[in-house]
C-alpha cells in the first residue's frame, strides 16, 4: 500500500435517501439504473464546481475538495439541480440525495482517504435527512459571511463519541425565485443585515406585525398563545417563532409539526427543529397544507420593521 504524507482536504458524502423502497417495488436491476442516474447528476456537479471523485460505495459516493468554499456550492448546487430538473421522480417515488461533509487532516494511500476527518464527514451526512445537507458546526462558523449566513445550528444535535461533543450545523439550500444566491464565490463587500426587520403573520382573515421590540412569537392551541390555532392536529405550545438579532427563527416543538412551505420551494416537514425564515411563506401547523389550507398560517418578513 502507497501511504501519502497526511494533508488538509474537504470530504463530501452524498446519498440517494429512499432506495431501499425503490429496489423493493421496481426490482434491482430498474432501481439501480435510478440510483446510478441519480449519482450520476450529482457527481457531474460536484466535479464542475472542483470535487474529485474517489469512490462509491452502494448508493453513495464519496468525494473531496481542496476548497471548503467550492465544497459548499458543490452541496448547494447539488440539491438545487436534483430539484430542479426532478430527477429523483420515478412514479409514485420521490427520491433525495442527503449531503455532508468535513474539512481537517486524512491520510491518502492509494488514491482513496481515511482518518477522523473521513469519518466525520459520514457521520454527517448519516445524520442528514433527505434533501439535507450537514456539516459539523465547527466548520460552518469558518465559512465566509455570505456562506455562514445561510446554515443554522442544529440545537441539541451533537455527535456522539467523537471526545468533545462535535455540533452539527445545517446548510440552507433553498433560495426563493427572487433572492440573489447567497453562496457566492465572487469578491464584494459584506452586506449589513437590514435593521429592524418585523415579520407579519395573517391566520383566518387576522393579521399580527411584530416589531423588533418582540422577541418571540408563540403559536398552538393553547388559549395563552399569542396566535391560537385550534384544531386537533396542534399541540398546545405547538411552535415559537423568535427573533435572533435581524432573524427571525421558527422553532418546532409539536408532536404532529410545522409543515413549512417557502416563496419557490416545495413543502417539507420539520418536527422538533429550527429554521430560519426567509421572504415569505406559508406554515401548516400540524398539518401538511395540501390537506387543509383553511388553516394555513402565511408568513412575511418585512425590512425596516412592520408595513
Amino acid at each position: 500500500m502507497s501511504i501519502n504524507e497526511p494533508c488538509s482536504i474537504g470530504v463530501l458524502f452524498c446519498d440517494v435517501a429512499g432506495s431501499t423502497r425503490l429496489y423493493r417495488d421496481l426490482g434491482d436491476d430498474a432501481a439501480l439504473r435510478v440510483v446510478d442516474r441519480c449519482l450520476g447528476v450529482a457527481a457531474d456537479v460536484v466535479q464542475s464546481k472542483g470535487g474529485r471523485l474517489v469512490k462509491t460505495i452502494g448508493d453513495e459516493f464519496m468525494a473531496v475538495f481542496e476548497d471548503v468554499c467550492a465544497m459548499c456550492d458543490a452541496a448547494v448546487a447539488v440539491q438545487r439541480r436534483f430539484e430542479d430538473e426532478g430527477v429523483g421522480h420515478v412514479g409514485d417515488h420521490r427520491l433525495q440525495l442527503r449531503i455532508g461533509f468535513h474539512h481537517g487532516p486524512v491520510v491518502r494511500a492509494n488514491d482513496d482517504y481515511f482518518g477522523t476527518t473521513v469519518n466525520m464527514a459520514a457521520r454527517m451526512v448519516a445524520l442528514a435527512k433527505g434533501g439535507q445537507i450537514i456539516t459539523t458546526g465547527e466548520l460552518a462558523d469558518g465559512l465566509p459571511p455570505l456562506q455562514r449566513a445561510a446554515t443554522r445550528a442544529l440545537v441539541g444535535v451533537y455527535v456522539k463519541g467523537a471526545g468533545d461533543d462535535v455540533r452539527v450545523a445545517e446548510v440552507l439550500w433553498h433560495v426563493a425565485a427572487n433572492q440573489t444566491t447567497v453562496f457566492s464565490l465572487l469578491p464584494a463587500a459584506e452586506p449589513r443585515p437590514p435593521a429592524g426587520s418585523g415579520l407579519r403573520l395573517t391566520y383566518r382573515d387576522k393579521r399580527w406585525l411584530f416589531d423588533e421590540s418582540r422577541q418571540a412569537v408563540t403559536l398552538g392551541r393553547d388559549a395563552a398563545s399569542d396566535i391560537v390555532v385550534d384544531n386537533d392536529y396542534v399541540s398546545r405550545r405547538h411552535a415559537t417563532i423568535e427573533r435572533r438579532g435581524d432573524k427571525w427563527v421558527l422553532i418546532d416543538h409539536s408532536t404532529n409539526g410545522t409543515y413549512v412551505t417557502l416563496f419557490g420551494a416545495e413543502e417539507f416537514c420539520m418536527r422538533r427543529e429550527e429554521l430560519v425564515l426567509r421572504d415569505v411563506g406559508t406554515l401548516g401547523i400540524g398539518r401538511s397544507i395540501g390537506l387543509d389550507r383553511a388553516n394555513g398560517l402565511d408568513f412575511a418578513l418585512t425590512i425596516g420593521g412592520p408595513e
